[in-house]
């Protein structure tokens, strides 16, 4: 028998295997393990360092869902106090840009941390993070799995816009945006995706939702990168303040929250917006949208929410909320509405290290809500 054809069928399989593996078709799906996981990581603003050992910056309630609701892990990132964080499955990695709070001033820490999950849910900081003087406000994230683009909300001041890198989760990570789509004149807090579009919270009057649209395809300057942003519609919301933050877009179930601060200090005084059929509100001719209902009051214990998210599953039932203020996690029903109380609590004032949650990102995935390449 002649050699030639078994060459050739070897050299045909391999190609076959590392073709599979290769691909770089925008419309390929990556790789995403099926599992039922219900991970909630939480982003808390204190940084220091004690003589025992450094401040936490993110814990973890594991199971999230499970009739015990408590922190199963902690864990110390690279940023000098934690702000929003945010986890995609595809890339199997965490992304925690630091807090610096805007009282004092731009900030000197610009470093996005990159913290790899492993399949048992172990956190690891990746190499030194995403380093750019252009992160110093950076207010939330989305990850764009076709063009695998990280885009960065970084929310106000001179500097405010919305930054594309490239490929985020690689071995050799990139520190410095490939587009810097800036616009000074935005206040953003916050951020969300679906089909193309990104969603940020606008915090300047009148409040409401700015929407983005083909980021990852916009043209930028040969010579810096850099391109005028401006929202592709801006949505004002009926009665709602300038004390907009976070927010989060399930499109499984077509339910928009936000959540919106309260005074600081009365019980009750926070709301969470909760918008039914938000593609309704997008499609539709008006510029004005108005609550579906509004978690608030006295029982919700809620003073300043922060960051909010919800429960994606067909199954899931729970949204999730991060109060500053309040120094609490508290978990309600996404169907919850008026002044509920909610369904379980975590009390962070009593903790040693790290006190005040302000971030939120939940990793709960089964075959209902398996991502899909936009």
């Amino acid at each position: 028998m002649s050699k030639t054809p078994i060459i050739y069928y070897m050299f045909a399989m391999l190609a076959l295997v590392l073709g599979f593996y290769a691909c770089e078709d925008d419309n390929a799906r990556p790789e995403f393990e099926i599992t039922q996981i219900s991970r909630l990581y939480v982003s808390f603003e204190e940084y220091g360092t004690t003589d025992e050992r450094a401040d936490t910056t993110i814990r973890v309630v594991y199971p999230a869902d499970s009739s015990v609701f408590a922190f199963s892990e902690s864990h110390v990132s690279q940023v000098e106090g934690g702000g929003p964080i945010y986890f995609n499955p595809y890339i199997k990695t965490i992304f925690q840009a630091s807090v610096n709070n805007s009282q004092e001033g731009d900030g000197v820490d610009t470093v996005i941390s990159t913290v790899q999950v492993t399949q048992t849910g172990i956190l690891n900081n990746s190499g030194n993070g995403l380093r750019s003087r252009y992160y110093n406000k950076v207010k939330g994230f989305v990850y764009h799995a076709a063009t695998r683009s990280l885009l960065v909300v970084n929310g106000a001041g001179p500097q405010a816009g919305i930054y594309v890198v490239d490929n985020p989760g690689s071995a050799g990570i990139q520190k410095q945006p490939y587009k810097k789509l800036m616009n000074p004149d935005l206040d953003m807090w916050g951020a969300t995706y679906q089909s193309d579009r990104l969603f940020t919270s606008k915090i300047s009057a009148p409040a409401g939702i700015y929407m983005f649209q083909n980021l990852t395809t916009r043209s930028v300057r040969a010579s810096d990168s850099v391109a005028t942003l401006n929202p592709e519609r801006i949505l004002q919301i009926e009665g709602a303040t300038t004390d907009l933050r976070g927010m989060f877009y399930d499109t499984v179930k077509n339910v928009m929250a936000i959540a919106e601060m309260g005074d600081e200090t009365t019980v009750g005084s926070g709301r969470i917006l909760i918008f039914d059929n938000f593609s309704n509100s997008v499609n539709s001719n008006s510029d004005v949208i108005r609550p579906s209902r509004v978690i608030t009051g006295s029982n919700t214990g809620l003073i300043s929410p922060v960051d909010v998210v919800i429960d994606t599953r067909e199954s899931g039932v729970y949204l999730y909320v991060a109060d500053r203020a309040a120094k609490k996690v508290s978990r309600f029903r996404y169907t919850d509405d008026g002044n509920v109380e909610p369904d379980k609590v975590i009390e962070t004032s009593g903790l040693r290290f790290g006190v005040t949650p302000v971030g939120l990102t939940l990793d709960a995935r089964d075959d209902s809500n398996r991502p899909q390449v936009q």
